[in-house]
């Protein structure tokens, strides 16, 4: 199972075409690029003659504005000619966006294309590049940015209403059930009162606070709004006009910004006809006045930068909201509206590959709704054009549903997932994905949510759109697979009953190409594991801030995950700690995939991260677990034995002789008894036995490396978690690690696992054999009743594992052999190409 040379190098290559992350950096003597992704564009994209995953693609380039710091133009050219005849050559106009959209579909074959800059009278070319199309590359079209305005309708209001009448939505309205509920806030938001101070303080833990009382005016503004809209009062415009002048006073870009901003584009759309004029002139320059400033920082520069959080989460739907507002107004809105329409298409899901999930995790997602959700809405219903046809939006809910089951704990990857937690989350997304698609497991997530909280959502787009939603008339959905990989992020799940949290043994494992850059942690090859709803062997620390000693020492670091450390050094942090998902198989009784992490033990470079390291007091040195250990192999191989097992075989070699540890971590005590570890919760008991090349030595503590302190009063309280490790005793160029999980009930008792001649262990049915001798080819077998998987150098394949009807992949083979079936993974079919 293990890809060596040039079957690692070629995978990697598809792997980073098929994401659109340009091409991979140079490799390394592993076989492996430096990078996937880079911080800041260098690398034109598509090129070096890749497939590309999609038809048409967007072209990308490296920002001479953030290398050069120039302000220039580009032009670009494309042909399905090398020589780029003028009959046969498209010629885009000079832009300084650093992307080009196609829009529509090309001819299957080779294609070239190049760009030129522009300073004055020096133009420089870029390219050419080239790339191919498959008659088999998934389709998605979209307008021209002048098709799109051309559907946008003249009149006032538009974006309130979603493109709808006044007079439709309001007789709508009439008969909905939820009007009565939007009138109610409207009549309790003339009671609130105003708040008109400051919305930031040189004080981390004050400005926090200021941003709530914020964000609470805000939503007092929008409960009026929508109330006089339905409903329209003297009392309610009188109480919005003292409101606007508060809006009219705080600032429009970053977080809160944007907010404001898209509450004065409502209210402006939704009052054009009532306002003042003078107001109205007010309204018009401050959003004038913002869209002027992001058109002067943002193109040629934002979008060639992978992550940039706040933007991506709020500034771009809050701009293009404003501009969608005022687009026939301002010529700073057709100019912001042409630009942030273009980017969604280049870059979206600039966080995720097209085959689905997140790489910041489910934490943080719900504050990109405004982007995910908002934006997409009204791009269809004002603009005409279905952005939820788009490969990853069809798979959304999927991700909810695999990674944060109702009733069950997340995942457990990235920043804040220890205080969403359980999986009741996405309700409002989930709502509205599933009326936008008709998303059967959407409908049942919102559905399923409202029914446990008793809390509806989304009440404006409901009576817009006169949706009548009735979660005890939606059906559960059929779920045919209990697995879900998304390698493009480098995601995989396993459950035993998704459905039924109750039930359900949950394995979630993370290995990603974006590695732990923005809110993602350091985290590849992890897994985590929940049970009947509990957190078992988890990841560890608080959120105490995003970049604080504890944050950064014993929450984003490896040592707060179930991974391995190497010399005590964990993964560095930016884009070049990576990892990413070679194989997997869903069975029914057997699921399996495979991380390999090689690349991520590396000293960290990323600027920003070694100045928040600075920041904090942390040097990033051997004894503070930062360092290149020369990591040579780091290959993770995780089975989930159905119905209560799991088996992790790990695979390490470095350059020099080294110190290895495995670890695990419970939010709850644990019982340490040399190599075997018991944790205990109110419904479960978990066992977990280690093994590995010689002599090892185990430990647990309740200690962090730096203890939370919750300056920003996030937390009611941060209690002790444990810490399990398992370090080789003395040093060696190689390593293998064989961990064997069982869980049960609370009251289970747990057998033992059994020592078989040969390199076997048995417990219950299932007996697995796993080459222990760092100095021997890898080798992994486990067995259970009829069901087998073999794990060796390649290739590898497994006996009778029944496959649900659901779960083919290019990467599964399934032969008739003997009256049994016989899986192969194959080397030439990735299953993320």
């Amino acid at each position: 199972m293990i890809l060596r040379g040039k079957g690692a190098r070629a995978l990697l290559a598809s792997f980073v075409v098929g994401v659109g992350a340009g091409a991979a950096a140079p490799a390394t003597d592993t076989g492996l690029p430096t990078t996937i992704y880079e911080e800041w564009r260098l690398t034109a994209s598509p090129s070096g003659g890749v497939a590309v995953s999609g038809n048409p693609p967007s072209l990308l380039w490296a920002p001479v504005r953030h290398w050069e710091g120039r302000d220039v133009t580009y032009v670009v050219e494309i042909s399905d000619r090398d020589t780029f005849p003028k009959d046969r050559t498209r010629r885009s106009e000079p832009q300084r966006a650093c992307f080009y959209n196609l829009h529509a579909r090309l001819a299957p074959g080779t294609w070239y294309w190049r760009y030129e800059i522009k300073d004055g009278s020096r133009v420089d070319v870029k390219g050419p590049y080239v790339f191919r199309v498959a008659e088999s590359t998934p389709v998605f079209e979209s307008p021209t940015f002048e098709a799109f305005l051309s559907r946008v309708p003249q009149n006032h209001p538009r974006v309130v209403t979603l493109g709808r009448d006044l007079v439709q939505v309001r007789e709508r309205a009439r008969l909905h059930p939820l009007t009565a509920e939007v009138r109610r806030h409207g009549t309790q938001a003339l009671r609130a009162e105003v708040y008109a101070g400051p919305v930031d303080d040189k004080d981390p833990a004050t400005t926090r606070a200021l941003h709530r009382r914020a964000s609470q005016e805000i939503k007092v503004f929008h409960q009026l709004l929508d109330a006089q809209i339905l409903s329209p009062s003297p009392d309610l415009m009188a109480a919005l006009a003292r409101r606007l002048e508060v809006l009219l006073s705080w600032p429009t870009d970053d977080l809160i910004g944007s907010q404001v901003l898209t509450a004065l584009a409502r209210a402006y759309d939704a009052l054009e006809g009532e306002l003042p004029a003078s107001l109205k002139g007010r309204m018009l320059a401050v959003v004038d006045k913002q869209l002027r400033h992001g058109l002067a920082a943002w193109p040629g520069r934002i979008e060639g930068r992978q992550v940039e959080n706040h933007f991506w989460q709020m500034e771009l739907a809050g701009n293009f909201t404003a501009a969608l507002a005022t687009v026939h107004e301002l010529e700073a809105s057709r100019a912001m509206l042409a630009y942030t329409y273009g980017l969604f298409l280049a870059r979206f899901p600039n966080l995720a590959a097209r085959d689905g999930g997140w790489s910041e995790g489910l934490g943080y997602f719900g504050v990109n709704e405004s982007a995910v959700i908002d934006m997409a809405v009204l791009m269809k219903r004002v603009g005409g054009f279905d952005v939820f046809q788009m490969e990853w939006y069809r798979s959304l809910s999927e991700y909810f549903l695999y990674f944060a089951p109702l009733g069950g704990h997340m995942d457990g990857f990235g920043d804040m997932h220890d205080r969403v937690g359980a999986g009741e989350t996405g309700q409002s997304m989930m709502l509205v994905l599933g009326h936008e698609t008709g998303d059967p497991l959407a409908l049942d997530r919102a559905a399923r949510i409202e029914e446990r909280t008793r809390s509806s959502v989304e009440e404006w787009y409901r009576i817009i759109e006169d949706v009548r939603f009735s979660p005890a008339q939606i059906s559960r959905p059929e779920v045919t697979r209990q697995d879900r990989v998304f390698a493009g992020v480098g995601l995989a799940a396993f459950h035993t009953d998704v459905l039924e949290s109750s039930r359900d043994l949950a394995v979630y494992f993370r290995s990603s190409p974006f590695g732990a850059k923005g809110h993602m942690h350091a985290n590849q090859n992890a897994f985590n594991l929940s049970r009947r709803g509990e957190p078992v062997f988890y990841s560890t620390g608080y959120y105490t801030s995003f970049a604080d000693a504890h944050s950064l020492t014993s929450y984003r670091h490896t040592r707060a995950h179930n991974s391995i450390l190497v010399n005590g050094c964990g993964q560095a942090f930016g884009h070049e700690g990576y990892g990413w998902i070679k194989r997997s198989l869903a069975g029914q009784d057997l699921s399996y995939v495979c991380g390999d992490a090689t690349m991520a033990y590396r000293q960290t470079v990323d600027q920003q991260f070694l100045g928040l390291m600075k920041s904090a007091g942390i040097e990033p040195s051997r004894q503070n677990g930062h360092g290149d250990s020369g990591l040579r192999r780091f290959e993770r191989h995780l089975l989930l034995v159905r119905p209560d097992k799991v088996v992790v075989y790990d695979v390490l070699e470095a350059e020099q002789p080294s110190a290895w540890t495995l670890l695990l971590h419970s939010l709850q005590p644990a019982q340490l008894s040399g190599s075997t570890a018991d944790v205990k919760t109110s419904r479960n008991h978990a066992r977990a036995t280690v093994l590995g090349s010689g002599t090892i030595r185990s430990e647990i503590t309740d200690q962090f490396f730096r203890p939370p302190v919750d300056t920003l009063k996030k937390y009611r309280e941060t209690p002790d978690q444990f810490h399990l490790s398992w370090t080789s005793d003395g040093l060696s160029l190689g390593m293998r690690f064989l961990t064997v999980i069982q869980v049960g009930d609370a009251e289970a008792t747990l057998l033992p696992l059994v020592a078989l001649p040969g390199g076997r262990w048995q417990v219950d049915d299932c007996v697995v054999t796993a080459e222990l001798d760092w100095t021997r080819p890898p080798k992994l077998a486990v067995e259970t009743g009829n069901s087998a998987v073999y794990v060796n150098d390649w290739p590898a394949a497994s006996r009778g594992v029944r496959l649900p009807a659901a779960s083919a992949r290019a990467s599964v083979l399934v032969e008739p052999r003997a009256g049994q079936a016989v899986v192969s993974l194959t080397e030439d079919a990735p299953p993320f190409r």
